[in-house]
């Protein structure tokens, strides 16, 4: 469908279908580029395999009311004594989230590794680590929005544990300038993929 008289495209909606985040320890000496998750890339999880090695995992589900939520938080503007003139300050990029559950990928965002008897020596609730990380939302325009960089967990806010509902953990990650994404020009990099139609 194209734009009606007035301008407007339903099929151009937001429409949240579903949505995914992948990590990978990260590695020196990797590189996150934009060929990875081009638009004419059919299976970008694939061909990050290269990157992510084989211990890319899915953080699993995620809460309805946790979805994937950004944000973004910066200092004021620098303003100069010439009228019109501003220079924005470095913004921090995150991405919020719930993790449903309770898996060896949010044990290790949040707690850490265990000893060799699968005991956790916890001394915080989120690890001072970097992450590979791939995000992809999927609308039901047939759209998916990929995104790709290195995060780190920055909050975690645990939920209560109430008898009978299911108890996430609101995790957030920020996005870093790092030199595995492109060279460290991009905080993350990001795509648009369209499904063929049948």
């Amino acid at each position: 469908m194209t734009a009606d008289a007035q301008g407007n495209d339903l099929t151009a909606v937001k429409n949240v279908v579903t949505s995914k985040i992948i990590i990978a320890p990260y590695a020196a000496g990797k590189q996150l580029t934009a060929s990875q998750i081009a638009s004419t890339v059919a299976d970008p999880e694939t061909s990050l395999k290269s990157v992510f090695g084989t211990d890319q995992s899915a953080v699993g589900l995620i809460t309805s009311d946790g979805a994937p939520q950004d944000a973004r938080d910066a200092d004021d503007a620098t303003e100069f004594h010439q009228p019109g003139y501003q220079m924005n300050a470095d913004p921090t990029l995150t991405l919020a989230f719930t993790v449903a559950e309770d898996n060896a990928t949010t044990r290790l965002l949040t707690i850490g590794k265990p000893d060799t008897t699968g005991v956790y020596h916890v001394k915080d609730i989120i690890q001072d680590t970097k992450w590979f990380a791939y995000q992809e939302t999927v609308y039901k325009s047939g759209v998916t929005r990929r995104r790709l960089g290195v995060i780190k967990i920055t909050g975690n806010e645990p939920a209560q544990d109430t008898r009978g509902e299911v108890s996430g953990l609101a995790l957030t990650a920020t996005w870093q300038i790092d030199s595995a994404v492109d060279s460290g020009n991009s905080r993350y990099l990001q795509s648009y993929y369209t499904a063929p139609k049948d």
